[in-house]
Parts: C-alpha cells; structure tokens; sequence
C-alpha cells in the first residue's frame, strides 16, 4: 500500500475512492483549504455511494474554519441521505468534535480518548 504524496505546505490534498467509499485528506484544513473538501464532498453527492469514510489521520486542523467545514461536509451528505464518518481523527480532534457534540455523528467507534 502506497503512501498518499503529501502536499505542499500550507495545502490540503484530498484523495476520493468512489468504490470503497472514502476520502483521505491530507495536509492544513484552514480558511485558505477548506474549498477543496468542499468541492470533494460536492463530487461525493454525484455517486450512488451512501457511505463515506473522512480519513483525517494525516491532516491538521488549524482553525475554526477548518472545524466547521468537517460539520458541514458532515450536514451536507446528511440532508442528501448519505452518511459520513471520521477515522484516524487525533485525540485532539476526538475532544473537540466531543465539545461540539459531533463526535456519536462521526467518529467510527464513538470512543474518545481521556
């Protein structure tokens, strides 16, 4: 299995399986990245898959802005009968998705860390 190629710093690749249902982003997911997953979730709601995995194990989350577009992409695929769940989310990501009461949503086994 290779290693998705990383992108330039301050950039966001987000990498899409249509057949196995998953998104891997990697990289910053700020104010200055966020389009790119939204366009990847606008691309998402053109397939007949109803569940998406977000892997998130290679990105940063490095503002609120960055946050808010996960709930969005999350919201998002909802309203359109399609479901979205996070893997690979850090512990810190885990305790503020928990904060904003999103973490039963999307995280893949509702486990925080302490």
């Amino acid at each position: 299995m290779s290693l998705p190629p990383l992108p330039p710093p301050g950039a966001l690749l987000v990498d899409v399986d249509v057949a196995a249902g998953r998104l891997t982003v990697t990289g910053r997911l700020d104010s200055r990245t966020v389009r790119a997953l939204h366009t990847a979730v606008s691309g998402l709601l053109l397939t007949e898959q109803r569940r998406w995995v977000l892997d998130v194990a290679a990105v940063t989350v490095a503002d609120h802005t960055g946050l808010r577009a996960i709930g969005a992409a999350y919201r998002r695929l909802l309203r359109h009968d399609r479901r979205l769940t996070l893997c690979g989310a850090s512990p810190e990501l885990q305790r503020v998705l928990v904060r904003l009461r999103l973490d039963r949503h999307l995280l893949e086994d509702g486990r925080v860390p302490a």
